[in-house]
């Protein structure tokens, strides 16, 4: 990637507020990762899921000290489980804070230098982890413009976009890109999202989301069936890169030459022509190169090489 790219994904999702004493507690002992031993400053990806651990929604939590604020792709759908458990003797308190920030990202080549012109030492921050700067937060999230480059998301307060948005306009580093530009990146880094492959048809170790659970935690809603496909090394199902001839619509069985099928997820087509896609398929056939029949379509799909991003180290 030459180019960098800056989002506006504002609407794509949304962002809640937690307060109180039990802030963390009730987000730990509800999904997936560890957030007990986050710091001020610090973040993690962690997921809600059912109790046959189906995926509800992977949300990012940053903790602000006496606050903490979660982004997520379906935040009512959040709210909404997480007052279900809330219990008695809980302090905490859920606002949906999603028109009081306007979340921005950065990707690309020059993603860093403008990250850093935001907040000193975003150039240092670990996948997740955040700092504020004059009332804007700025985290380090996926590079999902490829290895060697850097992504950030900005939370800026509503009433600062405008001059916010003036100072992207004038790094000539940084261009505006639409959803479908989001899509054709988001696709190529391998990063599931909602509505695609993250929904209850998945379990939160067959779409690839290893860095959003801990195995050292203590119990959570569908954590007995998680920790036993960890320990068995067994997934029903795995999620996979493709690369496509034809277009496709999402849904369309895969079908494998051992006769096992899977599904299509995402696709999108690059600005070269080239049609990309994420989809799911037995572990056994999931290897590179195999080639799979779109099923009502004279189009085929190639299962690529490339690395699903949130099972890589990202290095600052």
């Amino acid at each position: 990637m030459t180019q960098g790219v800056w989002f506006d994904r504002s609407t794509a999702g949304g962002r809640l507020e937690l307060t109180d004493q039990h802030r963390l507690d009730l987000v730990h002992r509800m999904s997936t990762n560890d957030l007990n031993s986050l710091k001020i400053g610090e973040g993690c990806a962690t997921v809600f899921t059912t109790a046959l651990a189906r995926i509800i929604d992977r949300v990012i939590v940053y903790h602000r000290g006496e606050t903490a604020l979660m982004l997520s792709a379906q935040p009512q759908v959040v709210q909404n489980w997480l007052r279900r458990h809330i219990f008695w003797q809980d302090r905490v308190k859920i606002k949906d804070v999603s028109g009081d920030w306007a979340q921005i990202e950065t990707y690309g080549p020059d993603s860093l230098e403008f990250a850093t012109q935001i907040s000193p030492e975003a150039a240092t921050l670990p996948l997740h982890h955040w700092r504020e700067q004059d009332g804007i937060i700025t985290a380090r999230t996926y590079p999902l413009g490829g290895e060697g480059t850097h992504g950030f998301i900005f939370l800026v307060p509503v009433p600062m976009l405008d001059t916010f948005k003036t100072r992207l306009s004038e790094c000539t580093g940084l261009l505006p890109g639409d959803d479908h530009a989001y899509e054709v990146m988001r696709i190529g880094a391998g990063l599931p999202a909602a509505g695609h492959e993250l929904s209850e048809s998945y379990i939160p170790l067959e779409a690839g989301l290893w860095d959003s659970v801990s195995f050292r935690k203590g119990c959570y809603i569908g954590q007995e069936i998680i920790a036993r496909m960890e320990s068995r090394n067994k997934l029903a199902k795995t999620l996979i890169a493709l690369q496509l001839d034809g277009d496709a619509p999402l849904g369309a069985k895969l079908l494998a030459p051992d006769g096992s099928e899977g599904i299509l997820t995402s696709i999108a087509q690059r600005e070269d022509g080239v049609r990309v896609g994420l989809g799911f398929i037995k572990p056994q056939t999931a290897e590179t190169g195999t080639l799979l029949q779109v099923e009502g379509s004279a189009s085929t799909a190639v299962i690529t090489t490339v690395p699903l991003i949130t099972e890589r180290r990202i290095s600052v």
